[in-house]
């Protein structure tokens, strides 16, 4: 079945607001994609860091990995979950920068104040108020980029915004497993301003401080006119109306949801406890594991991303229009075999180039997904529709896949085999993946069908 679909404005309609200044040049809606690909790096590198940091944190605040899944997860879900829907909300209706902006600036501050803890409560604490200012920021970037592009170009748009956790994840091993190396390595550290500190605690002040700088260059970028509405004349659907819009589509955002949560339960755990993985079970260094596996996910998590979404797009330009998802089913369903044998096989060199091969594939699904949600809703809905999508998937995924990752090494592993864990989660998660995403496929045909239908109307 092909649909075609007019929610998203054409070619056309892209290129008269352009004329007049509404959506800004397309030097500068690709500038727009870049920054906010720049803010989305940032905010993983500040949440993701805890990875590299493991074993220090472990030594000096005397926790398991229990504990340190639920700082990895839990903590910084807290608020981000609560704050979502409500900051989505607002995104729907002000001004999207200087929501983007300001967020910005609190989650920095909150990263910052991550270096300042010193019991496991105030550092639990600490993690959970930096979500509060990441909630601001992928509803209304993602609302901002379908309003500046249109469905054929979109999904490369997205393909590149949604890179972000693979370019924030191999910095964060990358230079953060070096510069914690060397932070070890030092008798004493002193910050200025700061005084003396641990090595991860100097490691949170590090990496915060950029973002506040971010925060201020959230100026350099322009509001876009909101393209796509239902109802031109209105403020925005009332609760009911987005409830009945939802309901409408309801087993298609059920499949969506339930498949797109396995792929990042299992994406999160694979990225929290990778590290350790090779520290443990294949006798490797951490400067050596950060080094190779932040190269990994710089260069094969980001250009899995970008290669998907420019397929996507030409895909859609031939008429299948449900590309978008049609490529997620298809990775997911190399990654049943490679996320399994990635985390058995002898050898640091087979494995670690395994788990290069199951990166690549790891990034299809997160600007696609996003881009599928968004080809399905107006515009209206479009930052309710992603933190609706957030609070779902994000939540129970990055609270439970490092978590989980941290109890079955514990309780079912005991500790000896953080290889047989991410085997046994992929065993799960992919194949549960697989299913969602293929019954999700003609649930989401209709779904395109009923919006060139109403658009149309």
């Amino acid at each position: 079945m092909s649909v075609t679909v007019a929610l998203l404005p054409n070619d056309a309609d892209v290129s008269a607001i352009s004329a007049h200044g509404s959506q800004g040049t397309v030097f500068h809606r690709w500038y727009v994609v870049g920054f906010l690909t720049l803010a989305s790096t940032v905010s993983v590198i500040d949440r993701q860091i805890l990875a590299v940091m493991i074993g220090p944190m472990k030594r000096d605040l005397g926790i398991s990995d229990t504990m340190m899944g639920l700082l990895g997860g839990l903590a910084f879900t807290c608020f981000y979950t609560i704050l979502t829907i409500p900051m989505a909300w607002l995104a729907d209706r002000a001004n999207r920068r200087r929501i983007i902006g300001l967020g910005i600036f609190f989650w920095s501050l909150a990263t910052m104040a991550c270096g300042f803890a010193t019991k496991f409560t105030h550092l639990f604490l600490a993690r959970a108020t930096v979500g509060v200012g990441e909630a601001t920021l992928s509803p209304a970037a993602i609302s901002m980029l379908s309003d500046y592009f249109d469905r054929s170009r979109l999904p490369l748009a997205m393909g590149i915004f949604g890179v972000a956790p693979f370019i924030g994840l191999g910095l964060a091993n990358l230079l953060g497993g070096a510069i914690v190396s060397h932070l070890e390595a030092l008798p004493h550290i002193a910050l200025p301003v700061f005084g003396e500190m641990r090595s991860w605690q100097a490691m949170f002040v590090i990496v915060g401080a950029p973002g506040l700088l971010l925060s201020v260059a959230t100026l350099t970028i322009k509001s876009p006119l909101r393209i796509g509405r239902l109802n031109a004349n209105a403020a925005g659907m009332t609760l009911g109306e987005a409830a009945r819009f939802f309901a409408g589509r309801r087993r298609f955002l059920v499949y969506h949801f339930i498949g797109f949560t396995a792929l990042a339960m299992q994406g999160w755990a694979l990225f929290y406890w990778v590290v350790e993985f090779f520290l443990r079970e294949h006798g490797a260094s951490r400067a050596q594991v950060g080094f190779t596996f932040g190269l990994i996910a710089l260069l094969l998590g980001s250009g899995g991303g970008i290669f998907a979404g420019e397929v996507a797009a030409r895909m859609m330009r031939l008429g299948r229009t449900d590309a978008t998802l049609r490529l997620v089913l298809g990775a997911t369903l190399v990654l049943v075999t490679l996320g399994v044998t990635a985390f058995l096989v002898p050898g640091y060199a087979l494995a670690m180039t395994l788990v290069a091969a199951a990166v690549f594939f790891m990034g299809w699904p997160n600007g696609l997904g996003a881009a599928a949600l968004q080809l399905i809703v107006p515009n209206e809905l479009r930052g309710q529709v992603m933190a609706l999508y957030f609070v779902v998937v994000n939540f129970l995924s990055y609270s439970f896949g490092p978590l989980l990752g941290g109890l079955v090494s514990d309780q079912l592993f005991h500790g000896e085999s953080l290889g047989g864990t991410l085997a046994l989660m992929a065993a799960v998660n992919y194949p549960i993946g697989a299913f969602c995403i293929w019954r999700c496929l003609s649930h989401f045909r209709t779904a395109l069908g009923q919006a060139e239908a109403w658009r149309a109307a």
